[in-house]
């Protein structure tokens, strides 16, 4: 499962209200080249969402699965669409722009124990470990922190921007 979020222009959200299949040709055509407005955050998603509080923080609830959104008709391979409007985005841009920018890092060991998309945050140093292992989990627990650090810096730009044009944003799990 992956997290798509897209800006929407009050003219895009019409298009995807009159004709949900618009959604598919979006879906498809993110393969194909950059959509302006569209992230595809892969399976970064769920591992973002539970260090924004896992649905508990009234405002980043939204941010990633917009949880309080309201339904489109469009739907994808896990569930219908969710849009949250212009005054919405605005509230969760201004959130994720307060965070820090090692909110990532702060936050990683949180992931540990709990069912995670992607498998992140699973591997940890245990006491007796060999320092070749050490060295390995070290590596990869790095190379995954970069990772959800980079999607994350890209949902705050996104926000930022698509608040700044008072657009719409719509969550899907494709």
């Amino acid at each position: 499962m992956d997290a798509l979020l897209c800006s929407l222009s009050t003219k895009r959200l019409a298009m995807i209200e009159e004709d949900p299949e618009v959604l598919s040709e979006l879906i498809e055509a993110r393969h194909d080249g950059e959509i302006p407005g569209l992230l595809d955050l892969g399976n970064t998603w769920h591992a973002l969402d539970i260090m924004l509080g896992d649905g508990k923080d009234d405002v980043l609830a939204d941010a990633l699965v917009a949880r309080n959104g309201r339904k489109l008709k469009a739907e994808a391979a896990h569930g219908k669409a969710r849009l949250i409007g212009p005054s919405r985005v605005a509230e969760i841009a201004k959130a994720l722009d307060e965070l820090p920018d090692t909110m990532v890092a702060d936050r990683y060991n949180i992931l540990y124990g709990k069912t995670v998309h992607g498998g992140y945050g699973q591997e940890v140093i245990a006491p007796d470990d060999k320092q070749w292992l050490r060295d390995k989990i070290t590596k990869n627990q790095k190379i995954e922190i970069d990772k959800l650090s980079e999607a994350f810096a890209e949902v705050v730009d996104l926000y930022v921007e698509a608040a700044e044009k008072k657009h719409s944003m719509m969550s899907v799990i494709v």
